[in-house]
């Protein structure tokens, strides 16, 4: 048992230290021996553990990918109307970017590489967190509080960009922002704004 603990936290060690890594750096600027001394390990350990650089790097992403999916579930099992679930899952994926900015970078390096790796996880994203808005959307339809018109796709990619957008380009919106971006206060404007556009858009008038 004290084995298994030990290379769990190897494990756990390595991913943290090649998101680190990968987050700045891209899968093309990384090497194993930086991701190692991060890690503060011997890179035979990662080639033991993950194989090579592509492998961890698609676990990176794996990672990731299963801490924002639990985000969408969490938000779903809600004992909520559709309305306030729809609002939860925003602002649950709101503030898993805001906490995750990493994981922000990586979506960034993979748009720029042409989603070589990320390709291979997201039809597995897409298949769980579909249906998990479809069903959300389909309750309020039913309750006559959504229209009836939505195009789910659509609606996906306008939540995420308005919310990534926030915080993929702050080096350049902090040139006419006044205030700290990532302040509390600001970080639940910025919300507000989003949920109030996104409503406006959904709600049957």
């Amino acid at each position: 048992m004290a084995r298994e603990r030990n290379a769990e936290r190897t494990k756990e060690g390595i991913l943290n230290a090649a998101r680190s890594v990968f987050a700045a750096k891209g899968f093309d600027g990384a090497r194993v021996d930086e991701i190692a001394k991060w890690a503060k390990i011997n890179k035979r350990m990662i080639y033991h553990y993950f194989g090579n650089k592509e492998q961890l790097y698609i676990e990176v992403l794996r990672d990731n990918f299963r801490q924002l999916l639990a985000v969408g579930r969490e938000a779903n099992l809600q004992d909520l109307s559709p309305l306030d679930k729809a609002q939860e899952f925003i602002r649950r994926y709101f503030y898993f970017l805001a906490n995750e900015r990493e994981f922000v970078k990586l979506l960034l390096w993979e748009s720029l590489q042409g989603k070589q790796f990320s390709i291979q996880l997201l039809p597995e994203v897409t298949q769980t967190t579909l249906p998990m808005l479809e069903s959300i959307i389909e309750e309020g339809v039913k309750d006559g509080v959504f229209r009836q018109d939505l195009d789910l796709k659509h609606l996906i990619i306008s939540i995420n960009a308005m919310c990534i957008v926030y915080f993929s380009r702050q080096h350049v919106y902090s040139t006419v922002w006044h205030g700290d971006m990532n302040d509390p206060e600001m970080l639940e404007e910025r919300l507000q704004h989003i949920l109030e556009l996104t409503l406006n858009g959904i709600l049957v008038k």
